[in-house]
């Protein structure tokens, strides 16, 4: 099952940060400062190095402009 949540973190991951790259032109201090968290927090969770609080997820996708529901659309754990 660990495999399944590593992989589904990563889909996640990639998810928001194709959406940063667009919406904040990579621009990790703005985007940092909209979430209303450190710069670090953004380029570790970026770079695989970092989970995230329910809160941040949902910090994240409001400075996304999109339903957190959407981010997660389509994945889940297989038996």
């Amino acid at each position: 099952m660990q495999n399944q949540l590593d992989s589904i973190k990563e889909i996640l991951i990639s998810r928001i940060y194709a959406l940063f790259i667009e919406k904040y032109k990579g621009n990790k201090l703005k985007f940092a400062k909209t979430v209303g968290c450190d710069e670090k927090t953004i380029r570790l969770i970026f770079d695989f190095k970092q989970g995230m609080t329910l809160n941040l997820f949902f910090k994240i996708a409001h400075a996304l402009e999109i339903e957190p529901s959407e981010l997660i659309k389509g994945l889940k754990i297989e038996k």
